[in-house]
């Protein structure tokens, strides 16, 4: 009779604790080499999910909540409806290092007077459920990674330049 008792204890600790277990957010890689490299970002345990849970991109990482430079939604990724699921993501080396953050958006929050660039609703930052890790860039963090332009008094004087290229060759 013990011995039942103890089972029974511990199967129903195993129901409740799984019940209970916060989402997760990981990334991977943690850093990134250059502009353009993909970080994989991972999630689970995500307790009824909807097709208005999304993906927010932040960066700098403490950047407020209603400050997202970018999102995605989480039925992009083919389990969502199982609560956990994965999507890959090209990032910009801007000298800042990123996070990402997942949001519950509800039908009724939908506010019709803010849209995006393409016409749809902005996702509501109301109810956050997980944050992740920083992502960074390896050694190219602070060095631009894109052409600038130099301008002079002359047309002789102009020219384009691309930093990485000037580093390399010692100029």
């Amino acid at each position: 009779m013990i011995f039942d008792f103890s089972i029974s204890i511990f199967i129903l600790s195993l129901l409740v604790s799984s019940s209970n277990a916060k989402p997760t957010l990981t990334i991977s890689p943690k850093t990134l080499n250059r502009s353009g490299d993909t970080v994989l970002i991972k999630w689970s345990n995500l307790d009824s999910p909807s097709n208005l849970d999304w993906l927010g991109i932040y960066s700098p990482p403490n950047s407020p909540h209603d400050h997202f430079i970018g999102y995605k939604f989480l039925n992009a990724s083919p389990t969502s409806k199982q609560g956990s699921g994965s999507i890959s993501l090209p990032l910009t080396n801007l000298r800042a290092n990123y996070t990402f953050r997942i949001f519950r958006w509800t039908q009724p929050e939908i506010d019709p007077k803010r849209m995006d660039h393409d016409q749809n609703p902005l996702p509501g930052t109301k109810h956050l459920l997980a944050e992740s890790e920083e992502v960074s860039f390896g050694s190219g963090v602070g060095m631009p990674e894109q052409i600038h332009l130099a301008f002079g008094d002359k047309v002789i004087g102009c020219g384009l330049r691309l930093w990485r290229g000037m580093e390399r060759n010692g100029l």
